[in-house]
């Protein structure tokens, strides 16, 4: 009876192992020659073909359990029976206790021993479960392959007539939402890296979009005419920030005739400023605003051009579409020069105030306020924390007012200011007239 309790429990074992068993597992260790290359084979074979072998060890589960039924309740009942005849219990009564006895013993031991425990094995380490059994499998597939086919044909047959077909491995195929499901539960197991996750859930969203849901409307487009000097559109760089800016012809944004680059300018600057831009235009390609990202990519990448024009169904422009607003679509926001400082130093409180990192530099304090100071220009400071320390004796909760903002100094820790409040007031006639440094929003138009 022991020996049939194994081969329930192997069944059972191996059942559990060819579904849990991923065929992309198998492939990766033989693609790194990891383990028996032959069992590996078999193994693959195996979940390749997976009903033909699930019937297989169904057969032998079936089998085992006739056989546990057939021998296993009358020789437990027989020792229950031999054990009670100390009590002064009839005949009848003792095989009729034994006999229930017996069978919820045996339902006990067959449903732990050859059910649970082999279940739950498989599960936790199934590559190393189908390891063991993938050969035993061989041969027992060989052995049973007439009944097994008998099996199969008759279930397929049978299935025919609910007008349905029988399933196949090849329809195994998983949905978007099934493999991030998947994903998100390889994170919470430790699997896969949250990150990972992260470009996988923007990769499905970016062949999901359209041009018109990444661009940079038309609103918010800034351009320069087909008439301007090459020294006049500097100056425009200089204050916006961009380093390509579309050319219009009678400053209609309906009629882009390409673009200019910065460095074009510059270099053309160095020999005659006075040039119209016209002379320095590069070509701009157009697409619909139904253009699927992933095409658009294929197009900026074949025509060389880091910019397009999106035109909407009337053949005005809608907007423009940047690599880096493609970049953005996979990787989030990726903040460049022209950008304003990372959130990481400034911070916006609710009450209109600012938490600001003593790391900030004087340059970035400047060009996220929009705000010149001379003081800071001929300081030999990097930082704001150094500014305060070089030129004030400062300590915990002290406010020191610097042009048109007050800092609260509101976390000291070692003589070393790590961060500030800072709050924003009316500016002096003075202040108002100072040169102001205005730095360029973030619009994708780098």
């Amino acid at each position: 009876m022991v020996v049939v309790f194994y081969f329930a429990a192997f069944f059972v074992a191996t059942e559990f192992a060819l579904v849990q068993t991923r065929k992309s597992a198998l492939e990766s260790a033989l693609e790194a020659g990891k383990g028996n290359r032959r069992k590996l084979q078999t193994a693959l074979k195996m979940v390749q073909n997976l009903n033909e072998y699930l019937s297989t060890t169904q057969v032998g589960v079936t089998l085992a359990g006739i056989i546990l039924g057939w021998i296993g309740e009358g020789t437990i009942e027989i020792l229950i029976v031999d054990a009670l005849r100390i009590a002064p219990i009839s005949e009848t009564g003792l095989h009729a206790i034994g006999a229930i006895l017996g069978v919820m013993l045996l339902t006990y031991l067959e449903v732990v021993l050859t059910e649970i425990v082999p279940k739950n094995l498989s599960i936790d380490m199934p590559m190393k479960m189908m390891m063991l059994v993938v050969t035993p499998l061989h041969y027992f597939h060989i052995l049973f392959y007439p009944f097994v086919w008998l099996l199969n044909v008759s279930a397929a047959a049978i299935i025919h007539l609910f007008g349905l077909r029988p399933a196949s491995e090849s329809n195994d195929v998983l949905t978007q939402a099934e493999i991030l499901r998947l994903s998100r539960n390889a994170v919470t197991g430790g699997m896969l890296d949250k990150n990972d996750l992260l470009y996988m859930q923007r990769a499905f969203d970016f062949n999901d979009k359209i041009a018109k849901d990444i661009m940079v409307d038309r609103t918010s487009l800034e351009v320069v005419d087909i008439t301007d000097s090459v020294k006049t559109v500097i100056n425009y760089y200089l204050r916006q920030g961009f380093s390509r800016f579309p050319v219009v012809a009678n400053n209609d944004k309906d009629k882009i005739l390409g673009y200019v680059y910065i460095y074009d300018l510059i270099r053309q600057a160095q020999v005659d400023d006075r040039i119209l831009v016209s002379k320095l235009l590069r070509t701009i390609i157009t697409v619909p605003e139904v253009t699927p990202i992933q095409g658009l990519l294929q197009q900026m990448i074949q025509k060389q051009t880091p910019i397009v024009v999106v035109l909407d169904e009337y053949g005005g422009t809608s907007g423009i579409v940047t690599d880096k607003d493609i970049y953005e679509e996979l990787f989030g926001v990726v903040k460049d020069e022209i950008d304003n400082v990372s959130s990481e130093y400034i911070l916006k409180n609710a009450d209109g105030s600012y938490k600001i990192s003593g790391k900030t530099t004087l340059y970035d304090f400047e060009r996220f306020f929009r705000t010149k100071n001379k003081n800071f220009d001929e300081s030999e400071s990097v930082t704001i924390a150094g500014y305060l320390l070089e030129n004030y004796k400062v300590k915990r909760d002290d406010v020191i007012t610097i042009g048109q903002f007050d800092l609260k100094v509101v976390d000291l820790n070692h003589n070393y200011i790590d961060w500030l409040e800072v709050r924003r007031h009316a500016a002096s006639p003075d202040e108002q007239n100072a040169p102001q440094d205005k730095p360029a929003e973030i619009n994708g138009q780098k």
